[in-house]
């Protein structure tokens, strides 16, 4: 039995980057990005009105008052879409009206909304009334205040967010480049379970539920995953399992611990894999297995109870394709915990918690149905709370250490 630490710098060793491939932009959402993505414009690319209104020199106003009422003689007006960049006349005293978005025309500096002036109309010239002064580039958005050109937009290993589609698309950036898919197996062992979910259960059975967990945290983060069935209690079916299955990470609940049926781990030997770990010293999960098959494939042996195939799929899976896709090691944080927590064996313990905010200071409360069959609580916790190997109470108001329940690969 290994520490989980010890575990995690295993998989990483293992893990081999996945290969790039273009991606376009549109379809990019929750790709993972294959090199750092810099702008090749700025944003704004050119100086632009943030208002409907009329663009001035801001100087033009400064003796305003409600006592001295400035008149600016309208010249122009600037649609959004302008055909060029449009220069204000040399005299003083004149604007033009100008749309949101529009360009700012060289030499005025400042925009005034079109409800914070009076407009009225002598012989047919157009005027604004200010009664008060505009300050110096009021409602101007300026070339590049957003994103400078050359700067930095997205780093690799960093997942795409919906606002990262929008923030390419505003500069042009039509295609990136992105790691391939991850493809996933995933199959569920025992004699005992059920996918009908129709019917109702005999005496002894249980409806599967692995499965369906992992299919579905899988395609949460856009991995490719494909369910491979139920592998009853017997080395042919694993053997099928391993022979058929193209993809490039297996993944089984079940049969990996020291019971009579527990047939995983002597299969994969018998076959010529390289089993990296079997058991790491953790709770739940501890008979959790990673081999390498002979053709270079990944295989995980989750353990069958559910608590402990969600802390498999967490805390190694997670990880390995983390690192398959050039991101970083997970950070956890620290929150106060609300509630003393005791342990008696040397063991990393990961638990089911509560995050609560009070007065915007975060804490957890550690579930106190932390049995490994027990799934009802993964519905009712949003955290894992984690309780080192050296650490054998955790006292109400200590900081602990969290992660989110659900892995996010945006981070």
């Amino acid at each position: 039995m290994i520490s989980y630490l010890s575990a995690l710098d295993l998989l990483e060793s293992h893990a081999k980057i996945q290969a790039v491939e273009p991606c376009q932009t549109l379809e990019s959402l929750h790709r993972v990005v294959a090199e750092d993505i810099f702008s090749s414009i700025s944003l704004p690319s050119f100086d632009n009105s943030a208002m409907d209104g009329f663009a001035i020199r801001a100087v033009d106003t400064l003796l305003a008052s409600p006592n001295n009422v400035i008149e600016l003689k309208v010249d122009e007006i600037i649609q959004a879409k302008a055909a060029k960049q449009h220069s204000a006349p040399m005299e003083t005293m004149i604007c033009c009206e100008i749309m949101t978005g529009a360009p700012i025309p060289i030499g005025y500096d400042s925009v005034i909304p079109i409800e914070n002036v009076q407009l009225c109309d002598k012989n047919g010239i157009k005027f604004i009334l200010i009664n008060k002064p505009v300050e110096l580039h009021q409602n101007v958005r300026f070339i590049g205040e957003d994103v400078k050109q050359g700067s930095l937009l997205l780093k690799q290993g960093q997942q795409i967010q919906a606002n990262d589609v929008m923030l390419l698309l505003s500069l042009g950036i039509a295609q990136i480049n992105v790691f391939a898919k991850i493809s996933l197996a995933i199959a569920t062992t025992g004699e005992e379970i059920s996918d009908d979910y129709s019917r109702d259960l005999q005496f002894g059975e249980i409806y599967n539920s692995n499965a369906p967990l992992l299919i579905n945290l899988a395609h949460e983060n856009c991995f490719s995953a494909r369910y491979a069935g139920i592998l009853r209690d017997n080395q042919s079916t694993l053997l099928e399992f391993i022979q058929t299955s193209p993809e490039q990470v297996l993944i089984t609940t079940g049969a990996v611990s020291k019971g009579k049926w527990d047939f995983i781990p002597d299969t994969l030997r018998e076959l010529g894999a390289d089993i990296i770990f079997h058991s790491v010293a953790i709770r739940p999960g501890k008979p959790v297995l990673f081999a390498r098959l002979r053709d270079g494939r990944y295989f995980f042996g989750l353990p069958g109870n559910p608590v402990s195939s969600m802390v498999g799929w967490r805390f190694f899976v997670i990880p390995l394709l983390r690192k398959m896709l050039s991101k970083e090691r997970e950070q956890g944080f620290k929150v106060i915990n609300s509630v003393e927590f005791n342990k008696k064996h040397s063991l990393r313990h990961f638990l089911k918690a509560r995050l609560f905010i009070n007065n915007g200071v975060a804490s957890s409360e550690i579930s106190n149905h932390q049995e490994s069959f027990k799934i009802h609580s993964l519905t009712t916790n949003d955290l894992w709370a984690i309780a080192h190997e050296d650490e054998h109470s955790v006292a109400a108001g200590a900081l602990i250490t969290v992660v989110p329940i659900y892995a996010n690969f945006a981070k």
